[in-house]
């Protein structure tokens, strides 16, 4: 297990850069860099490719420094207020609405699954927020997933399903 952490420590998913947007994936750190005002340097970057999955192409960077890699996560939410025309301007949008672009750790399987279970009992609450509000906020620090249960609230790690269900 602590190889595959090692592995995962410096790495980040990249997701709505356009296909055929962009001549290497190693300019698509660059640019989302740019974009949120993190200095990224082609040498901080050990690798870099699209992963194959069902429904996106993800780009995944493995960074040299964890340094970098946490100054890129920290600065995601800025992201907000960024979309894919602002990273990619020559990019054609075929009268498509604009996308946005997301970061997010590279998780192994199961915390993948944890956390997308925690997501969704925080989206699923967002229907019944009339009734009690169970989370608040949901994210992942270095593999690790938190959750908030109010805004003022103290962050609770989570480290497996029935975490989820005793809050």
């Amino acid at each position: 297990m602590r190889a595959a952490l090692q592995t995962c420590a410096n790495s980040l998913e990249i997701l709505g850069a356009p296909e055929g947007a962009y001549t290497s994936t190693d300019e698509v750190v660059i640019r989302i860099g740019e974009a949120i005002n993190v200095d990224i340097k082609p040498e901080d970057i050990g690798i870099s490719h699209k992963l194959k999955r069902k429904t996106t192409k993800p780009v995944i960077v493995k960074f040299v420094s964890h340094k970098v890699k946490s100054l890129l996560y920290k600065a995601r939410t800025k992201l907000k207020n960024v979309k894919t025309s602002d990273v990619f301007p020559s990019y054609a949008f075929a009268s498509r609405e604009d996308q946005r672009i997301f970061i997010n750790e590279n998780l192994t399987n199961y915390p993948r699954e944890l956390f997308w279970k925690a997501n969704k009992m925080k989206k699923d609450n967002m229907i019944t927020i009339l009734l009690y509000r169970l989370f608040d906020s949901t994210w992942t620090m270095d593999g690790k997933i938190f959750v908030k249960t109010s805004p003022s609230g103290t962050p609770v790690r989570i480290y497996c399903v029935e975490d989820l269900d005793d809050l």
